[in-house]
């Protein structure tokens, strides 16, 4: 692999040749690499969904789908019955943002009395129960859930958490199994690319991913948390799908890199 010098570092000339590099490390310490794809916002049959849907046909590895309970309508159930290689995880109740305007944005928060919030994530999960492939697994919208709320999840019938970044424990509480994703490939701000909701870029996206396998392979993460990608489909755009077609095709041709469907992620049978 070719390298070049930058203030002294050795930085891989190709982001893609640098997870490759990685996933050699894996491979030389005899261990396996394990990714899942998680995909947010779902709430009715759309084009964009469709798109969604067709990609993970054509890629055909696992895909899990966080659908808004509130937003879910009979349409996305009935074209989730067709899909296969799906998982339907419950993604908040209402994605209604409840922080003040200087606030970082959070449906499952602490400005509401509890009963309120756990009543709405119970309301949700009955919904959803009766969804093809649907699994106890609660992403809070924004990735953010107030800490006083974690005891509920187990008694509502949650045995999994997904937010965003390195989980800190396996298991935060008993039957309870987090894990998370570590890279979101849109630019919600524009802070990167100057136009807000574009993709991130490949160099970018793929260094997330990168310091997230070298972090489980030195021991600095948690070695057994599924590397995760974050997608949102009614953003989508065609450069994040063909990232996430060179990033499976990345990982597939890897001998020590595999993906992992959500029941195997949270430890669901």
């Amino acid at each position: 692999m070719a390298l070049a010098m930058t203030e002294g570092a050795f930085v891989p000339e190709s982001a893609w040749n640098a997870l490759t590099h990685e996933l050699d490390l894996w491979q030389e310490a005899g261990r396996d690499a394990t990714f899942w794809w998680r995909d947010d916002d779902a709430g009715d049959h759309t084009d964009a969904l469709d798109a969604l849907l067709d990609l993970r046909d054509a890629l055909d590895i696992p895909l899990a789908l966080a659908v808004v309970p509130a937003a879910a309508t009979p349409e996305l159930r009935t074209r989730l019955e067709r899909a296969s290689g799906i998982s339907v995880l419950q993604h908040g109740y209402s994605h209604k943002n409840f922080a003040g305007p200087e606030d970082r944005k959070i449906e499952l928060d602490g400005s509401r009395p509890a009963a309120y919030v756990i009543g709405d994530l119970a309301t949700g999960a009955q919904a959803l129960s009766g969804f093809a492939a649907h699994l106890p697994v609660l992403v809070p919208p924004w990735n953010r859930i107030a800490p006083h709320l974690l005891p509920y999840l187990p008694e509502l019938g949650f045995r999994g958490l997904s937010t965003l970044g390195q989980r800190m424990k396996a298991r935060p509480l008993a039957g309870l199994v987090a894990n998370n994703v570590h890279v979101d490939p849109v630019d919600w701000r524009g802070r990167r690319t100057g136009r807000p909701g574009a993709f991130v870029g490949a160099d970018a996206a793929l260094a997330d991913i990168i310091a997230h396998l070298a972090a489980r392979r030195a021991g600095q993460a948690d070695p057994d948390e599924a590397t995760g990608l974050m997608t949102h489909h009614p953003v989508m755009e065609t450069e994040s799908q063909a990232f996430v077609r060179d990033l499976v095709a990345a990982v597939r041709d890897h001998p020590a890199a595999r993906w992992l469907d959500a029941s195997e992620v949270f430890d669901i049978s």
